[in-house]
């Protein structure tokens, strides 16, 4: 499975890492996760160099990681500091991964370090950071491959089929754009009932409302949506009700994926009650009505390219599509980048050697 490598992916709600270290896989690669004395957040490699045990099995002993099976002691940057045995041997090093924090989230950059530039990650506020707004917030194993997960948020016309709480929409106006190398997936249901997720926040004598939900997906696997619910027919003002969500997607393996969720809205910030609410309704459309439909498509899929299967494409996915497109071409030519630098450095290499 190829990924694309220069981008930031989330990696763990920064409260889950401290002093204990946290093992996680991204991309195929096992790395864990802790804290230095100072707080800063660490990410290294999870294999010791010696015999490739895991390091989140053993302790911190200051900043330093030690191994469980022999106790070599690796420092924040990666590199052997301590060797119980004797000397340090020149080679014993771990990679360690750039992080940042945002978002309430920690998180990685998989590929070259000296790319990591943390204005590469998309902004997803201020309606996620504002004062206005209050969020529930959770994150689940889906254990499909990520791009199916984005699959199903470009398309949300199977909410009617998979979650009875949001309702069942009379009509859908879709349309889709792209802006540079960003998708938008934008949908308008009018005039419906108002629905059983709604209702809570509903304050109009109204039985009817105009829905709107307007998708936006960043490569590799990062997505923002607004659901905007007003009066049938009002305009967009003051009154509206709004629900921006987050979801970061990050791949474990090829057919597994860590992911995180907000939900928001601008309605009963400072009710801990109506969050807890919220979080329930969100992770149980995520976790047992998203998860187990995705898991069975890849069932169905045994093991074979989403292409190589001939999919049919409706009207609706051609947002999903474009994301696909996009980010195959975006992982082609990084792959094609890293193939020409090692000739680069050779051919630097031999010229030198020449002169």
């Amino acid at each position: 499975m190829t990924y694309l490598r220069n981008a930031w992916y989330a990696a763990a709600w920064s409260e889950e890492i401290g002093r204990e270290p946290l093992a996680k896989t991204f991309l195929d690669e096992p790395v864990v996760l802790y804290r230095d004395t100072n707080g800063d957040s660490i990410a290294l490699s999870d294999r010791c160099p010696h015999r490739f045990a895991p390091l989140s099995k053993g302790t911190l002993v200051g900043d330093a990681i030690q191994c469980p099976y022999h106790g070599l002691r690796f420092g924040t940057d990666g590199s052997c500091i301590y060797n119980y045995h004797g000397p340090v041997p020149k080679a014993a090093s771990v990679a360690r991964y750039p992080l940042m924090e945002r978002y309430g989230l920690t998180w990685i950059w998989m590929g070259d370090p000296e790319q990591a530039d943390e204005a590469k990650l998309p902004d997803f506020g201020p309606r996620l950071t504002g004062d206005d707004f209050t969020a529930a917030k959770g994150s689940l194993m889906v254990h499909a491959n990520y791009q199916l997960v984005v699959d199903n948020l470009l398309d949300l016309t199977h909410g009617e089929f998979l979650h009875p709480a949001f309702g069942s929409p009379e009509s859908t106006k879709f349309e889709t754009r792209l802006e540079g190398a960003t998708v938008y997936a934008n949908y308008r249901f009018d005039d419906e009932p108002v629905s059983p997720a709604v209702q809570p926040f509903w304050t109009s004598s109204s039985e009817r409302c105009d829905r709107w939900a307007n998708m936006r997906w960043e490569a590799p696997s990062n997505l923002y949506l607004e659901v905007i619910v007003k009066e049938s027919g009002a305009p967009v003002d003051d009154d509206a009700i709004i629900f921006p969500a987050s979801h970061f997607l990050t791949p474990e393996t090829k057919d597994s994926t860590h992911y995180f969720w907000t939900n928001g809205r601008n309605r009963l910030i400072d009710d801990e009650e109506m969050t807890k609410l919220v979080w329930q309704i969100t992770d149980n459309a995520f976790r047992n009505e998203d998860e187990p439909m995705i898991g069975l498509v890849r069932d169905r899929m045994a093991g074979r390219e989403f292409e190589d299967l001939n999919p049919i494409f409706l009207t609706t996915d051609r947002a999903a599509g474009r994301a696909r497109q996009i980010l195959k071409k975006m992982i082609e030519s990084e792959q094609s980048a890293n193939a020409a630098e090692p000739n680069a450095k050779s051919k630097k290499s031999l010229e030198g050697a020449d002169s």
